[in-house]
């Protein structure tokens, strides 16, 4: 397993693009966002890692959120997931 990614602050609108950039760059590997420095979590960054789990899955490695704070947890909700149905890749 890699060193999980580490993102920090706000995944929002501008954070998007580099974000995507460094889960593209961990296709084929297990992917761990490791989310204890994140303080907001936008739709697309949460698209992003819809992407991602859903491409973990048809390769059969590990897509996960850990640490994820009760903000994140309660803006990923309001969206309709969690970080266990994100890691299902599913909607």
């Amino acid at each position: 397993m890699g060193e999980p990614l580490m993102p920090e602050g706000k995944l929002d609108v501008a954070a998007a693009v580099s974000f995507h950039s460094e889960l593209t760059a961990r296709i084929g590997q297990d992917v761990i966002i490791d989310c204890e420095k994140v303080t907001q979590i936008g739709a697309l960054c949460l698209q992003t890692c819809l992407a991602a789990a859903r491409e973990a899955r048809r390769n059969q490695t590990l897509f996960k959120m850990i640490n994820v704070s009760d903000p994140v947890l309660v803006q990923l909700t309001s969206m309709g997931f969690t970080p266990e149905t994100l890691a299902e890749g599913t909607t």
